[in-house]
């Protein structure tokens, strides 16, 4: 069938590529009985034309190709063949409603200009999306007002590690019950419906080529759905804020717990925002960056220059934050979108895309809220698209990888006048072709993934190696190598194929306690490249053990104090036991058995798979609010005194309680460190009139950009009843102060102990 295929051609037709000195009409002449006539000239420098010959008289396929061997045979012709059928790269789904989505594949609909469009079926035909090489589940995370959690077309992440609804952080992330995602309005795992979120999670992510709906950019990528996109900048950095911890958790368990997470898509931000008044919003992207996620941002719905007039989020300076305006079906851009050649990187379609709606329903919306996420799933779809080699290397640089990934999505847009001179890239988004500049700039060649292997405590199976080999050009099975050594020489064993694409093993025999094995991994191709992985070892463990928690905080007043209590658990094979050294601390502490009644050094022998706790006591001098001390528990095993854990412990003052009454004259310029903790702009000078400690008073100058603070120290109230509050105010050259948002706030430790 496939020859068939590639031999399939326009009935009647050849391409003729004539000597020099000859013409057609030579031609035309001696085939004359055929029918020959020339159709057009396909190449007037190369001297190539298109042939027609009458077919009627044909009696069968062989006649056919006696035809153009005699044409072949002429002396007029330099080469012929067959005017064969060529089909289109271009994968398209089976999506019932793909046809509406111009934004992917634009044919004219909605009168539009064919072509106008992301180019989104050439890139299916080189990946879909969905995982990385190297098994990655690649998720994108939307955060939006709502999502509908039930809609067919839309596969939404779930988090494995926690039990839905039992009102307990399974996993250990700081989230209770964020099985489905976040809410970052209500602060817990219950996600809203919402029209433009669901609308949104289709335009990136929707399922592809599953006879439903339509289509995503990216056909297989989960989507992680995080409410918080609108109310106040705090819920925007919390939903922020979640995301980062699991990606965080993912590259810190490697792939063990978390999500693989590399975009996130922003479609809420501040008309004429000023970032300088948004440092911690802003800082949120590098922050995201550095863990390997890239962020798309929605730029203003609103026909202005964001460079000068500003916006939010689009004009924090971040390098990993990816700032869209909205293009039409016509290739221009929407005449209600923003722009900037600083700050607005890119344009995509936004004007009129048909996505998923609440309830299995599907329509159109307009604004750069839907022209962010054609960028946040082209974005997945690269990581999808990147060998072994670039997702290994992702790994071990998130921050690099994700420039690189921005930097193919940047060189790759089709440039247009509309876009020119308003956007820093020109043009708009085009998925094929960025996703073929990274496979054909990322150089991948040889190349070997594995994991090492850790301690073990198994003395009686065989260690088992696995990898991943990639390369461009055919491996030489017999060069795939494990080499590994017990303490002498090196033993070498061939790695074997394990049935998986491009996975190799080989095992290393089992071995007595306490032996260190050394081992690295080598590879040939057929192109001549070696590959070989660093030195790695893990040991047959003897003596082995753990503490938990690893690090712990708390706080306390200032004479207070304040206690931790430690698990150690015995994991290795024999019995042992441990010392416990205190270091780096300032503030009086000591080390206790788990009843915190008697100091100790040192464990006493346990048994394997046996637990005993400690303590550490910290005893909080005369201090002031937030200061704080640091120590380290260093434990030991006694058999193996190279076998260590470290344990850190940071406990924070909360002050010396004041009691009433509570006064402060403001004697001279200095704020009375024990009565004041936090001092933001506030200064004590002479501007005040009459002030009871002449010439100073508190000067609070109700300065526009930011209210100048003062925050005491904790007053004690616990013997007072019937408490009042009163304070005292004058204008002073007339300023505007106070004004709207200015406080004086009065915060209480009621009878259930919460502030």
């Amino acid at each position: 069938p496939r020859a068939a295929d590639a031999a399939a051609h326009v009935p009647g037709e050849v391409i003729i590529q004539l000597e020099p000195g000859h013409s057609t009409a030579e031609l035309v002449h001696d085939f004359a009985q055929r029918g020959l006539v020339p159709v057009r000239e396909l190449s007037r420098r190369m001297n190539i034309w298109l042939f027609k010959y009458t077919t009627s008289n044909l009696k069968s396929a062989a006649e056919d190709e006696a035809i153009l061997q005699d044409l072949r045979d002429n002396p007029a012709v330099a080469k012929g063949q067959f005017n064969h059928y060529v089909q289109s790269r271009a994968t398209t789904p089976n999506d019932v409603l793909f046809g509406s989505q111009w934004g992917l594949h634009n044919t004219g609909q909605l009168g539009g200009t064919p072509g106008a469009d992301i180019d989104a079926p050439e890139a299916w035909d080189l990946v879909t999306g969905g995982t990385s090489a190297l098994g990655d589940e690649i998720v994108v995370a939307i955060i939006d007002a709502g999502f509908d959690l039930n809609h067919e077309d839309i596969a939404f992440w779930k988090n494995t590690h926690e039990i839905p609804g039992n009102g307990i952080d399974d996993d250990g992330n700081g989230y209770i019950d964020d099985y489905d995602g976040w809410n970052a309005y209500n602060d817990n795992g219950l996600i809203p419906g919402d029209a433009h979120g669901t609308h949104v999670a289709g335009i990136a992510a929707a399922i592809g080529n599953n006879t439903t709906g339509v289509s995503g950019v990216n056909w297989g990528v989960k989507v992680m759905p995080v409410a918080g996109s609108s109310s106040q900048e705090a819920i925007v950095i919390a939903a922020y804020g979640y995301v980062l911890e699991q990606r965080a958790t993912y590259n810190e368990t490697d792939g063990a717990m978390g999500a693989f997470v590399v975009a996130t898509n922003a479609s809420f931000g501040v008309d004429y925002g000023d970032p300088a008044n948004f440092p911690l919003w802003c800082a949120v992207y590098d922050s995201l960056g550095n863990a390997g996620i890239l962020s798309a941002g929605a730029t203003a719905n609103l026909n202005i220059n964001v460079d000068i007039q500003g916006d939010m989020p689009t004009t924090c300076p971040s390098d990993f934050l990816i700032a869209v305006t909205n293009t039409t079906n016509n290739d221009v851009k929407n005449s209600g979108a923003a722009y900037g050649v600083i700050n607005v990187d890119l344009g995509a379609p936004g004007t009129q895309i048909y996505s998923t709606l609440p309830g299995n329903a599907y329509g159109f919306l307009t604004g750069t809220s839907m022209a962010t996420p054609h960028v946040c799933g082209a974005i997945a779809l690269l990581y999808a698209a990147g060998c072994p080699k670039m997702i290994d290397d992702y790994r071990a640089d998130p921050a690099g990888v994700a420039l690189q990934i921005r930097d193919f999505l940047f060189a790759g847009v089709d440039s247009l006048p509309s876009l020119g001179a308003i956007t820093a890239t020109g043009g708009r988004l085009n998925l094929y072709k960025s996703v073929l500049l990274l496979q054909q700039n990322y150089v991948c060649t040889l190349h070997i993934t594995h994991t090492p292997l850790t301690n073990t405590r198994d003395t009686l199976d065989d260690y088992e190696v696995r990898c991943h080999i990639s390369s461009d050009t055919a491996l030489v099975t017999d060069s795939l190598l494990l080499h590994y050594s017990l303490g002498g020489g090196d033993t070498i064993e061939t790695l074997t194929a394990t049935g998986g694409p491009s996975e190799f093993h080989a095992f290393i025999p089992a071995q007595k306690p306490g032996t260190q094995i050394g081992y690295f991994l080598t590879a040939l191709d057929a192109g001549g490249t070696v590959d070989t992985t660093p030195q790695y070892s893990f040991r047959v463990v003897d003596y082995d053990f753990s503490v938990d928690p690893s690090a712990v905080a708390d706080s306390g007043g200032a004479l207070d104090t304040v206690w931790y209590d430690f698990t150690v658990h015995n994991t290795g094979l024999v019995a042992d036991e441990y010392t416990y050294n205190l270091l780096g601390n300032s503030w009086p502490s000591a080390i206790f058995d788990a009843s915190h009644s008697m100091p100790i050094g040192q464990s006493g022998v346990m048994e394997p798979d046996a637990s005993q706790g400690f303590s550490l006591r910290v005893i909080i001098p005369s201090t002031v609010y937030g200061e704080t001390d640091s120590a380290e528990i260093d434990v030991a095993s006694v058999g193996n005194p190279l076998v260590k854990s470290t344990v850190q412990v940071v406990t924070v003052s909360t002050g010396a309680p004041l009691h009433l009454p509570f006064v402060d004259m403001f004697a001279d310029t200095l704020f009375d460190q024990a009565k004041w903790f936090h001092i933001a702009g506030a200064t004590i000078s002479t501007l005040g009139i009459d002030e009871p400690t002449p010439p100073y008073s508190l000067d609070l100058n109700g300065n526009p950009f930011g209210a100048d603070t003062i925050v005491s120290q904790p007053i004690d109230l616990s013997a007072e009843a019937q408490v009042e509050l009163d304070y005292s105010y004058e204008r002073t050259g007339g300023g505007d102060s106070p004004e709207a948002g200015d406080s004086l706030i009065f915060e209480f430790f009621n009878d259930s102990g919460s502030w």
